[in-house]
């Protein structure tokens, strides 16, 4: 009986360590940083300058303060200026967020990456890939 369980504790200590060692191995090679290309982790430094003013894109309104805060809104659902949602912004190299406050107190953060920014141009992603492409209205 003693044979038998420790024959039993030896073939599973076997197949634990076998477990382990895999798991250090796959995960080594899966998530190694330095198996990516280099161009992938590249941004580009856009100036936060040129984001400060209001942007349209169809129906949907963005106006960018200088002191990082703007708000939203979109004249198809009969929403004004001053009806506008609030929000909070932040452009780190590419890297452009939106911050929405909510009614009950939480913070929905929204990233998208800029493709591109000038003076009268702004294009950036969400995270699914959908486009957005806004122009800057003239005051």
């Amino acid at each position: 009986m003693k044979c038998c369980n420790l024959l039993i504790f030896i073939i599973l200590l076997i197949v634990v360590l076998s477990i382990g060692v895999y798991y250090i191995y796959y995960r080594h090679h899966v998530y190694d940083l330095e198996y990516l290309e280099p161009e992938v982790f590249e941004d580009v430094n856009y100036d936060v300058d040129l984001l400060i003013g209001t942007w349209q894109s169809g129906s949907i309104f963005y106006r960018f303060d200088i002191d990082r805060v703007g708000v939203t809104w979109d004249v198809e659902d009969d929403i004004l200026e001053a009806e506008a949602s609030h929000l909070k912004w932040e452009l780190k190299c590419s890297r452009f967020i939106h911050y929405y406050n909510m009614e009950s107190g939480g913070v929905i953060p929204k990233f998208y990456t800029i493709k591109y920014l000038d003076l009268n141009k702004l294009i950036f992603i969400d995270e699914y890939a959908n486009e957005f492409v806004f122009v800057k209205v003239v005051e």
